[in-house]
């Protein structure tokens, strides 16, 4: 009798395993261009999620597209699933486009939002390779025969290869592959009624409530031609899976945008460092700046010849400063940073993976300006007497940066240089001072009285 209510309470126990695993779902939020680290968040949450015992996994659509190759390694993972994926387009205003009408076809189910739509999935090349206009409806052969005259043989292979990819992946998922293959060739785009009326999703849902309704009453047909029934029950737990910081860190470093502002204050940090030794602060930072844009490049690959006009535009402001060009080089400098600039990320495959030029141009119009002020200084310091040896410090004015006693621990900032200073008097950091001599590397200063008749200024 003991072994038997020992063995009862373990079935119900198992039971309860069981049930409260079933009604678990795993919900990915993918709502930014598809890209390396995009990928790899979506990867490793769908493994996360079967580790985990998922029932389903509900993945949320709102992007541009991104990447082939990063499209491709999603899809492979949500083919390798053995929980059923769900690709919700999601919310209003959503869209599926590109790379992820791509995943969102692979899906074990696809379900739209009102007012969300999904294709344009026709491949940007990443050279520049001429692209054959997308074929009009009824003109497929004639386009065909003519792509070879108006375009490039490699992107026709390209454009053949991921439409059979798309069409492949529909008749598999028992989908209208006449309309996915359009999306490639034609880039066509569909409402969430289009797509429904043309067989190419499985439901239109106004919330993940009515998805689970429909999967408690409608079977999911996997990859493989099997049907499985899954029952979440009432209330399914959704247990939402977000990047992790690095995750978000590096995310954050694949914007364009980002990416070149932190490239171009870091060519401006190391230039202010060059120009003026010793400062630290802003070749530190520089430095900085532009580890970060090197790190943002494995995620966001630069063009080649943007990154090295742009690296000779700097090196054309470095070159003012020793080489009297009359202006010539400081404007081929601003030329080949706007041109370098619009070329940088050109070959991304959506318009959210390229510069805008409204972000190019003032970024690089504000650099130069700074450059050309910097430049002026240095060419008013030019127009002094040339003075060497210790004659040329003695009598200069100053700022005191570090609180100067009579031993040499302060600082002060003669003539755009840090030095060691003492003072027969305590000076406070901000206060002006005057050298009064110089032994080795040490000033000896005094405090500054306004209206002395300075022989140096």
């Amino acid at each position: 009798m003991r072994k038997t209510q020992i063995c009862l309470a373990a079935m119900i126990a198992f039971l309860s395993g069981v049930s409260i695993a079933a009604q678990n779902v795993f919900r990915i939020t993918l709502d930014q261009a598809i890209q390396p680290i995009t990928e790899e968040y979506v990867v490793n949450s769908i493994v996360k999620a079967n580790a985990d015992h998922a029932s389903l996994i509900l993945l949320d659509l709102d992007t541009p597209g991104g990447y082939v190759d990063s499209v491709e390694k999603i899809q492979k993972a949500i083919l390798a699933s053995r929980a059923p994926v769900v690709a919700y387009v999601t919310p209003s205003g959503a869209r599926a486009a590109s790379g992820g009408a791509y995943i969102a076809i692979t899906c074990d189910l696809l379900v739209m939002a009102p007012g969300t739509n999904i294709g344009a999935a026709h491949p940007v090349s990443m050279f520049s390779i001429p692209t054959p206009p997308p074929a009009k409806p009824g003109e497929e052969g004639k386009k065909g025969q003519a792509s070879h005259q108006q375009g490039s043989v490699e992107m026709e292979k390209i454009v053949n290869d991921l439409a059979a990819h798309m069409r492949t992946i529909a008749v598999n998922r028992h989908r209208n592959a006449e309309l996915a293959e359009k999306m490639v060739r034609q880039s066509i785009s569909l409402t969430e009624q289009e797509a429904l009326k043309g067989g190419l999703i499985n439901l239109i849902a106004d919330s993940p409530q009515q998805i689970f309704e429909y999967v408690d009453t409608h079977p999911i047909r996997r990859f493989n031609g099997k049907e499985e029934k899954i029952v979440l029950g009432p209330d399914p737990r959704i247990v939402d899976l977000n990047m992790t910081v690095r995750e978000r860190f590096l995310s954050g470093l694949a914007n364009p945008s980002l990416a070149f502002i932190l490239l171009i204050l870091g060519a401006l940090g190391l230039f202010v460092e060059f120009k003026s030794p010793g400062l630290i602060f802003p070749g530190v930072l520089g430095a900085i700046f532009i580890l970060l844009f090197v790190l943002s490049t494995p995620i966001l690959p630069p063009n080649v010849v943007g990154l090295l006009l742009i690296i000779l535009g700097i090196i054309f402001f470095v070159l003012e400063i020793k080489i009297v060009s009359y202006g010539m080089l400081t404007i081929g400098g601003v030329i080949s940073l706007i041109v370098g600039s619009m070329l940088l990320y050109s070959s991304g495959p959506v318009p959210e993976l390229r510069l805008s030029f409204y972000v190019t141009l003032p970024v690089v119009l504000a650099f130069s300006g700074i450059v050309v002020f910097l430049l002026t200084l240095v060419a008013r310091t030019y127009r002094h007497p040339v003075t060497t040896g210790q004659e040329s410090l003695i009598g200069r004015e100053g700022t005191v940066k570090v609180a100067v006693y009579a031993k040499p621990s302060g600082k002060v900032l003669v003539f755009g240089e840090y030095w060691n200073a003492v003072s027969d008097t305590r000076l406070e950091p901000g206060e002006r001072i005057r050298v009064v001599s110089r032994e080795g590397m040490v000033l000896k200063v005094e405090p500054y009285k306004k209206g002395e008749n300075d022989a140096q200024h």
